[in-house]
């Protein structure tokens, strides 16, 4: 019974038309998205509405914040989110990255306490509502409590604010993320 069966299924597998997708598209089989079939050598232009255009929707205005009003981090964020932005977090946070790991390798990577070779630093950060960073935790491979500290204490010392990162609604949320670079003694 079951040879009978794998031959039924192999024999109508067989017998089915053969039909690539492109044919299957071309020959009126399939439909667009619009629901009107697309037939070989017709032209677009005929069935686009090129009159009609997108609305261009306008930026929203400025938030100003007096020094006498107490702003909540959804006006914080508001604020921050239609001002004109000059460099987005990867390149402020990029920029800061080199400027931290420049002065490590010259003051930290001299110690004595660290023994020669390369020093993979994955660090850990957190985006506040308001725009601060906060370092969460640094990994360092292979293992060197020594660097896993003085990269913390090096990295928290002046931490650049950045742009808090926005929900779809527009709202202000905390973000982590990882940076990582590359420690070397020579």
């Amino acid at each position: 019974m079951k040879i009978i069966t794998l031959f039924l299924s192999v024999l109508i597998g067989l017998s089915a038309p053969a039909q690539s997708l492109k044919d299957a598209l071309y020959s009126g089989k399939l439909k667009t998205d619009s629901g009107t079939v697309l037939r070989k050598g017709e032209d677009l232009t005929g069935k686009i509405d090129t009159a009609r255009k997108k609305e261009v929707v306008p930026e929203k205005a400025k938030a100003v914040i007096t020094p006498g009003e107490v702003a909540n981090a959804d006006t914080v964020a508001a604020t921050m989110s239609t001002a004109a932005v000059s460099k987005d977090n990867n390149k402020i946070w990029k920029a800061y990255t080199d400027e931290v790991v420049k002065v490590l390798n010259q003051e930290v990577m001299t110690s004595k306490k660290i023994k020669k070779g390369d020093y993979a630093v994955v660090l850990d950060y957190e985006i506040g509502l308001a725009g601060e960073v906060s370092i969460k935790n640094v990994f360092v491979t292979p293992e060197n409590s020594f660097i896993n500290e003085q990269v913390k204490e090096r990295f928290s010392i002046d931490t650049p604010k950045l742009n808090p990162v926005m929900t779809s609604e527009g709202k202000a949320r905390k973000s982590v993320k990882r940076s990582n670079f590359t420690l070397i003694k020579e």
